[in-house]
């Protein structure tokens, strides 16, 4: 719903007008741009935004004003906001224009996810603008929907060279994505005095050296609504003489003036204004119809205007200021607030459409006094409606609204749990436990309550400390029937491998698996943690045939419908059995499956996980880049443990690289985090990073001293898989570049001892590399190398593999082979500048160099700094993408992408895909790949 035009024109704001003219002339200059105007209400935001309005001739404008009553209605408000440019959608690409219809209710589809609905918003407003350039007007943006406000922001973020300006207005105090995010914004402050003193005279004759103007003044703090509201009270002459006080909240204080114009209108207008205010939708057939059933006619809404309430224009009804509409809402008796959603529940009855649907439902809701089975159902419908479209807030407040509605007690356990699973989903955590208590305590049902333990055990699993998460999930399953108690109990291993209670964790495996002998599905759930529990213990080839056989489940099922421990840690397994392919397609299509509702909690750790395979198999930049999402995304629904092991990723990668300053912020960063959480499984992972960071520095005491610390930590947990940390072959290399030859070789004797017990390519790979490290003088060690490159044939890890030539071509230069050192001395120099494992590079440039071979610059220009997003611009084009592909790719718009491209043009002194593409081979080492 959008209100009418203000009644006076701007006083002042001179400063603010100038900030906003600026965003316009950006805007028909090609440029884009966001202004976010926030502060207290009626302090003059719509009165800028309305002047913005007034100014943009020759641009289209879109726009909305958000309203509290419809922040329950998915999508309510972006409908509104693109009706005007609704004729362009069926132009976006298919996926696109499919997403945005289904949010929009245009048409049925399957569920869109917010990344392709804020591209299909992004993409539909550069459209519009190539015809002419767009403002963006949001009033009360602090009201909207969460959808709407989400896929706004997500296209807000990406304009940059497309006319398109973004004008927002929010509250203070109220919690709102756009003032929440890293955007531009403006605060407005009360007017200066003499701007005060003029904006009083038009509305009442209060001197400005007099003292009413002066206590106005005082108690407004230059608030222009307040004070065009409360001028004409002036003329009271007890509101003159009260004592002085504090000065009120600017709210309350317009609520008063408001009521007090409300409560001077005859009873049928103050009816009438009522069932305007609790109306969704500004449609004035609608609200006429309403009325009507009323006994009210359609004259009353004259009257309302005539009275300079409402706005009616173009077959809608406005108020002229949402605090109006609140007000008349608010102030409104309870039984008048009912008949008005009674009526325009009504009004709806025969109108087609979901919207139309949705909102009848919440009207019924509004206008119930008792139980109502009926209406319970049909809200109920309306939030799986909004779940399945990715509206999470918007679901669950409708399942919490169905619970209180319902007489079933059943029914309400289900619409509870099913509430905390939305919330979940979203990210909120202690809400889903406190939902998920709630539908425990609601009903005996046996499903009710075993969904509501396993969905606790979810939510606790990641928020406390592992090993006392087993224990409390332990004590939950006691008693309770096995479909009951599988879950918690899988859930409860989870948290004991987390807490590195290895033994604890298998021994808790065992006796879920047990349990679940007589229910198929948890049959897997228990066998995948059983799977998860023997691969740490060192049983790889046992862990290996139960995963095989949970593997049609794994795939089959949806990840969102199992515990989340499930998904992560089967994916972990493959992974570390160095089935890669597979961990990928099980984690890429729970990522999907995650994005594609917003269910931020569940995407945390398959990002997370999802980047270690990357990481492993050496595409760092993809990694990287994951994990810093895995780590946002962990951060902002409570997950210290996985963000801690999203950090881990990062600070390897910098490791590697020789990043040292980020490596050790990164650490510092994770110690926080894990700071007495006893996560001992995931702590060993930062302390490895950073051997490893030594090691690469010239560091190798400390390097060593650290890595045996680890080693002891380790192997006390009860670790026996070399694959999981992989940092045994960092310390038998540090303890030998330290000069400790004995430490060495009883770290070699334990790992030959573990990959005997868990044997896998990366182990054999890394032993015998770390075999020839040691014997270096014995005539096995060249055996020893060989035998290491043959197995890194069929492991995908350039970075263990570049470990190895290196150590093999300095192995054979020091024993004067540097014709035969020269090839794998070479190679692993590629392989690390690929990497831009700058350390490591150097190492292979050294050894080269005191092999006799120049290692000269590459060839080429001297590398251009280029900025992240045009580095991932870059890349793809050279794979052959067009720009409205590399567009869709990066969820920009294809106006952005070739602004960025003239950039990369300009930078490298090319003029050609063709020639980009050849620059980008020579640069290899600074472009990420």
């Amino acid at each position: 719903m959008t209100y009418g035009h203000g009644q006076h024109e701007l006083v002042s704001r001179a400063g603010e007008l100038e900030r906003v003219r600026l965003l316009l002339a950006d805007a028909r200059g090609g440029r884009s741009g966001v202004l976010v105007l926030h502060g207290e209400p009626g302090i003059g935001k719509t009165a800028l935004l309305e002047e913005a309005v007034a100014e943009s001739a020759g641009m289209m404008v879109l726009r909305v004003t958000g309203i509290e009553m419809e922040a329950e209605l998915a999508f309510a408000s972006l409908g509104e906001l693109v009706r005007p440019v609704e004729c362009l959608i069926d132009r976006l690409p298919t996926v696109q224009a499919r997403a945005l219809r289904t949010a929009l209710s245009l048409e049925d589809g399957e569920t869109p996810d917010r990344l392709t609905l804020g591209a299909a918003t992004l993409t539909l407003l550069t459209d519009a603008a190539a015809a002419a350039p767009v403002l963006v007007a949001v009033d009360d943006a602090h009201w909207m929907d969460e959808a709407s406000a989400h896929a706004l922001l997500f296209a807000s973020r990406r304009l940059q060279a497309d006319g398109v300006a973004v004008l927002v207005t929010a509250r203070d105090g109220e919690r709102c994505v756009f003032t929440e995010a890293d955007l531009p914004t403006l605060g407005l402050a009360g007017l200066e005095r003499a701007a005060a003193a003029a904006l009083v005279q038009r509305v009442a004759d209060v001197p400005a050296e007099s003292e009413p103007f002066n206590r106005l003044y005082r108690e407004t703090a230059g608030n222009p609504l307040a004070l065009l509201e409360a001028a004409p009270v002036l003329a009271d002459s007890a509101w003159g003489m009260q004592v002085p006080e504090s000065p009120l909240p600017v709210g309350p204080r317009l609520t008063v003036a408001y009521s007090a114009r409300l409560g001077a209108l005859p009873e049928p207008s103050r009816r009438a204004a009522t069932v305007a205010a609790a109306s969704y939708t500004e449609d004035a057939a609608v609200l006429v119809e309403a009325l009507h059933a009323l006994g009210l006619h359609g004259e009353v809404l004259e009257a309302l205007e005539a009275a300079k309430l409402l706005n009616l224009s173009g077959g809608k009804v406005r108020f002229v200021h949402p605090l109006l509409r609140a007000a008349a809402y608010h102030i409104a008796a309870p039984e008048l607030r009912r008949e008005a959603h009674r009526a325009l529940a009504g009004a709806l009855t025969d109108r087609d459409g979901l919207v139309n649907r949705d909102q009848r439902s919440w009207h019924l809701a509004s206008a119930a006094t008792a139980p109502d089975m009926t209406v319970a159902r049909a809200l109920a419908d309306t939030a799986a409606r909004a779940r399945d479209r990715g509206a999470l807030p918007a679901a669950l407040r409708a399942y919490q609204r169905a619970a209180d509605l319902t007489p079933s007690p059943v029914d309400r356990g289900r619409y509870l749990l099913a509430a905390a699973g939305v919330a979940q989903l979203a990210g909120r955590g202690d809400q889903a436990l406190v939902l998920a208590e709630a539908a425990t305590n609601s009903t005996d049902d046996s499903t009710v309550r075993a969904g509501a333990a396993g969905l606790r055990s979810q939510v606790l699993l990641v928020r406390q400390p592992p090993r006392r998460v087993h224990d409390q999930l332990v004590e939950m399953a006691a008693g309770l029937e096995a479909t009951q108690a599988v879950p918690l109990m899988v859930a409860a291993a989870g948290a004991a491998c987390m807490g590195g209670a290895i033994l604890q964790a298998r021994a808790t495996a065992d006796r879920a698996s047990t349990l679940a002998r007589s229910d198929a599905a948890d049959v897997d759930h228990a066998a995948v943690l059983q799977a998860h529990t023997m691969m740490l213990a060192g049983e790889r080839s046992d862990a290996a045939t139960v995963i095989s056989s949970c593997e049609k489940f794994l795939t089959d099922t949806d990840p969102l419908a199992i515990g989340v421990e499930v998904t992560s840690f089967s994916a972990m397994d493959l992974m570390w059995l160095e089935r890669y392919p597979a961990a990928r397609t099980l984690l890429e299509r729970a990522v999907r499956c995650a994005r594609k509702i917003g269910a931020c909690e569940r995407l945390a750790p398959y990002l997370t996980v999802l980047a270690e395979t990357q990481l492993r198999t050496g595409y760092w930049d993809e990694a990287y880049a994951l994990a810093s999402e895995g780590a946002t995304l962990a951060g902002e629904t409570g997950q210290p443990v996985l963000q801690a092991y999203a950090i881990s990723t990062l600070a390897r990668i910098e490791a590697a690289q020789g990043r040292a300053a980020q490596c050790i912020e990164h650490a510092r960063q994770f110690r926080g985090l894990l700071d007495s959480r006893g996560a001992d499984l995931v702590s060993p992972y930062i302390e490895a990073a950073l051997g490893l960071l030594e090691l690469g520095t010239g560091r190798e005491s400390e390097a060593a001293a650290r890595l045996n610390e680890l080693q002891q930590r380790v192997l006390s947990l009860g670790l026996k898989d070399p694959t999981v940390l992989q940092h045994q072959p960092d310390l038998i290399e540090a303890n030998l570049v330290a000069g400790d030859p004995s430490a060495a070789q009883a770290a070699l004797v334990e790992l030959l001892g573990q990959v005997k017990q868990a044997p896998s390519r990366w182990g054999h790979a890394v032993s015998e590399r770390c075999r020839g490290l040691v014997e270096v003088g014995e005539d096995t060690a060249e055996d020893a190398y060989q035998e290491a490159l043959r197995h890194h044939e069929h492991l995908l890890d350039p970075f263990a593999k570049a470990r190895t030539d290196l150590a093999y071509g300095r192995f054979l230069r020091r024993k004067r082979k540097r014709g035969a050192a020269r090839r794998p001395l070479i190679a692993a120099r590629q392989a690390f500048a690929r990497l831009r494992a700058d350390p490591w590079t150097a190492f292979a440039e050294r050894e080269l160099r005191a092999a006799g071979f120049d290692t000269p610059a590459r060839r080429g220009h001297t590398p251009v700094a280029l900025t992240e997003r045009e580095m991932q611009i870059a890349v793809l084009v050279t794979k052959g993408q067009k720009n409205p592909e590399v567009a869709a790719a990066l969820f920009l718009s294809t106006k952005t992408v070739e602004y960025h491209l003239s950039h990369i043009y300009a930078k490298l002194s090319v003029r050609s895909r063709t020639e980009l593409t050849s620059r980008l081979a020579v640069h290899a080492g600074y472009l990420h790949e």
